[in-house]
């Protein structure tokens, strides 16, 4: 929604750009969170996390280069762009997976979503802009290694305010935690309900979101309330 948002007002391609890198990491945590799992159990998941990863690495590369191109690094944003373009087309792969994979999670149909399917030409135009000016105008060299994605979002959005813990009382001074003796304590009781092994959880049903098939008609592709 952050993101969306972003794109709808309008903001800064460097702070899209950001903003999208930001999610992306978010995505690719959440996929190694599950790497222990039971693959039956929870693969459907990871191949979302990982199609989302790769989307908004794509969006962010996207509008990278948008940003390099208006700094005249045109051989950067170049080679961004291109980079770009391979993780869209990875999570293309990876939408076509993860609707024949089987097991827990919901339904989706995130490669048809107008959000989705708008990066992949939005990519390959500004792209080829690039590689036109760089023809014509710069003349610079596309580096081998993709420029490196800008780690945090630090600017156009409202700062955290510092934590100040509350000063201590003087009434725990090292004298009275010194007096304290945990083998005082009293012991709980043992539970014998909770001796016995825990009943097994049935799986939750995910609840179906409806999705319809007429696009938004705003820039972004979704819709914010």
């Amino acid at each position: 929604v952050t993101l969306a948002r972003a794109v709808e007002m309008k903001h800064s391609a460097s702070l899209i750009a950001a903003l999208s890198h930001e999610t992306s990491q978010l995505y690719q945590k959440a996929d190694d969170a599950l790497q222990s799992l039971d693959i039956k159990v929870v693969g459907k998941w990871r191949k979302y996390f990982q199609l989302k990863c790769e989307f908004y690495k794509a969006y962010a590369y996207c509008y990278q280069g948008e940003t390099l191109l208006a700094q005249d690094k045109c051989g950067e944003a170049v080679r961004g762009l291109q980079e770009g373009v391979k993780c869209y087309e990875k999570s293309e792969a990876l939408c076509r997976e993860y609707a024949s994979a089987k097991g827990l999670g919901t339904f989706a149909r995130p490669a048809n979503h107008l959000f989705f399917r708008k990066l992949g030409p939005v990519l390959k135009r500004t792209l080829e802009k690039c590689e036109r000016e760089n023809g014509m105008i710069y003349h610079q060299k596309v580096a081998y290694d993709p420029p490196i994605l800008e780690l945090k979002a630090t600017y156009g959005l409202a700062a955290p305010e510092p934590y100040t813990p509350p000063a201590l009382n003087p009434l725990w001074s090292k004298e009275v935690y010194e007096k304290m003796n945990s083998k005082m304590a009293p012991k709980p009781q043992e539970d014998k309900e909770k001796k016995d092994k825990p009943a097994e959880l049935p799986p939750v049903k995910e609840k179906e979101t409806p999705m319809s098939e007429k696009d938004p008609g705003n820039f972004s592709g979704c819709v914010l309330s």
